[in-house]
């Protein structure tokens, strides 16, 4: 974990400045050594120098023999003994003695720098290359008391290279211990740079974690120091943005559950028109995947005339704007009541569209219209008829043994009409009300169709009407409403039985499909027109007005079927065509068992 880039940055960073700084070290005290020892050479020999001065007094006017003096000897093996050269010069610059040279053979020294130096101030130096030794030398010339000019020079020399040598043999001895001191400097650090960019890492892999949503990951190793600091503080941040973030997805998830069980549709679209949402009911509503076309075009995928004048004139206005727009689906014209609102956020704007289908409330609203209009004018037409009788009678054709009794028939034949037709609104109101409680009675259907068939057969024989059962013993069980039943089957039978001519056929068949019992009442009569199919079943719907009411029909009787059937949670529809008769469908849930088993 701590191998990091800022591992190797920090650490390197350290070991290079911890190498610069021994190789500078070195560097100044090899330097400082160097010239230390050179000092300390040229102060050794100087002291050397004093101790052989006075051999040099007097110019070394004492000295007579140099190759037979007593003092020749000594001075050589001093000089061997300290590996030196020793070399005595009179002040004209005349070589009396020298350690590696014959004096005789070589020229006057007073050219020398050192020598020079010696007679003016009573001590000179000088590094030069050496002629007589062919290698460069330090030379130490010494005058005792300089001042007085009568004194001789005495000369010390040692070779360059023996002063680096020792100086190279100390620091081959120190080179180790600073190499050492170095390497464990570098451990250190090491261990120290692995100590400080260890949280580092797990501060690191925390904003990792809290950038991929794991807001729950936490830094354990604190230390005491501005970095176990920004810990804590990380630690905070991610129990205050896990806070956050459940209470905002909580909140998402109550906003989303409500819009998505909205039954209005709702879309919202950015400045670009892009949809940045839409929930179930406006997919339900325009044919679309919600998730699919978030960020399409809103007008590549929804093609609804007028939404664009009105998203439009909500931006202009910055207020709801309400419309009600007409478009067709499947063949089908659905009507909403759009509702549309500019909102402004922070980082951008749009507006958000909600669609109410008033299609529904559109269709019923006409259907009132129509049953109330129908109920009026089937009331109107019966009471017309009787009102017109009766003062037909009352003007004195009560008397007349002629009509009168033809009048009192018809009077009676609307009574009975109008008592047919208050009749079945009231089963149909009785009906509706019943709608929302299901009927789940274990009832014989079999029976009820060989009931009605008995029933009915006396008025099937005149009307030259055949009627042929088909009825299997395992679908005879249904669950739902005996009374209903027995309304249904008896409608069926009378609507097939007016709309069927003489010589016709009716047959009524029962079976089952798996737990669905399937009743069929197939006639040979006049049959429906395609286009008048999905009608049938409304109240007073007929399509042929004028033999409906000439067969006694009121309007209500298929009407009766579909809610009945729609009470016991089955499904009713027609197959017909035009000239070859109609199949009537029920769909019944099947109950299975014997009688005693409920």
């Amino acid at each position: 974990m701590f191998r990091t880039r800022f591992f190797w940055k920090l650490f390197g960073s350290y070991a290079i400045l911890v190498l610069l700084t021994t190789l500078v070290v070195a560097y100044f005290v090899g330097r400082y050594m160097a010239n230390s020892q050179w000092e300390a050479r040229i102060a050794s020999l100087r002291e050397q120098c004093v101790v052989m001065a006075p051999y040099a007094r007097g110019d070394f006017e004492d000295v007579t023999d140099v190759g037979g003096a007593p003092w020749d000897a000594e001075i050589r093996a001093i000089a061997r003994t300290n590996k030196l050269r020793v070399t005595f010069v009179r002040r004209n610059g005349e070589v009396v003695l020298d350690t590696k040279e014959n004096p005789d053979l070589m020229e006057a020294h007073m050219g020398r720098p050192e020598i020079r130096g010696a007679l003016a101030t009573g001590l000179g130096t000088s590094r030069r290359f050496g002629q007589t030794l062919g290698l460069e030398a330090l030379y130490v010339a010494y005058v005792e008391d300089a001042k007085a000019n009568k004194h001789g020079v005495v000369r010390l020399s040692v070779p360059v290279q023996a002063i680096y040598s020792t100086r190279a043999q100390i620091l081959a001895r120190t080179a180790p211990g600073a190499t050492l001191a170095a390497l464990l400097a570098i451990l250190l650090g090491y261990l120290g740079t692995r100590r400080i960019t260890a949280p580092l890492g797990e501060l690191k892999d925390a904003a990792i974690a809290f950038q991929d949503g794991n807001y729950e990951q936490r830094i354990a190793n604190l230390s005491s120091d501005e970095l176990g600091d920004l810990g804590e503080v990380m630690n905070e941040l991610g129990s205050k943005v896990r806070s956050r973030v459940d209470r905002l997805s909580a909140e998402k998830a109550r906003f989303s559950a409500m819009l998505t069980g909205m039954a209005e549709g709702v879309l919202a679209v950015g400045e670009d028109d892009c949809i940045l949402f839409s929930n179930l009911a406006a997919g339900q509503l325009f044919l679309l995947d919600p998730e699919e076309v978030k960020g399409c075009n809103l007008w590549e995928v929804v093609t609804l005339p007028g939404l664009f004048e009105l998203i439009t004139q909500a931006r202009d206005l910055d207020e709801v704007v309400r419309e009600e727009l007409v478009y067709a689906t499947g063949g089908i014209e659905r009507r909403l009541i759009a509702k549309a609102h500019f909102f402004e956020a922070e980082r951008s704007n749009g507006v958000v569209v909600v669609f109410e289908d008033v299609t529904e409330l559109r269709q019923l609203a006409r259907v009132r219209q129509d049953f109330v209009a129908n109920v009026s004018h089937e009331l109107k037409t019966p009471l017309t008829s009787i009102q017109g009788y009766v003062e037909t009678l009352l003007e004195g054709a009560v008397h007349d043994p002629d009509h009168n009794v033809r009048f009192l028939q018809k009077i009676d034949h609307n009574v009975h009409r109008l008592r047919d037709l208050v009749s079945d609104l009231l089963s149909l109101a009785r009906i509706e009300n019943q709608e929302n409680r299901p009927v789940r009675d274990r009832v014989d259907l079999a029976s009820i169709v060989e009931a009605a068939s008995q029933r009915f057969e006396t008025q099937l024989s005149k009307g030259g009407l055949e009627l042929t059962l088909d009825l299997q013993p395992d679908a005879a069980f249904v669950w739902g409403d005996e009374r209903g039943l027995v309304q249904i089957v008896d409608n069926l039978i009378s609507n097939a039985a007016k709309y069927t001519g003489e010589g016709g056929k009716i047959r009524i068949t029962l079976a089952r499909a798996d737990h669905v019992v399937h009743l069929q009442v197939q006639d040979t009569g006049v049959g429906i027109p395609f286009v008048d199919q999905d009608r049938i079943f409304e109240r007073f719907y007929r399509v042929d007005k004028a033999r409906s009411r000439e067969v006694g029909g009121t309007g209500l009787g298929l009407s009766i079927v579909k809610h009945l059937v729609q009470t016991m949670q089955g499904r009713v529809g027609v197959e017909s065509q035009e000239g070859s008769g109609s199949t009537f469908h029920v769909h019944l849930e099947w109950a299975a068992g014997s009688t005693t088993d409920i």
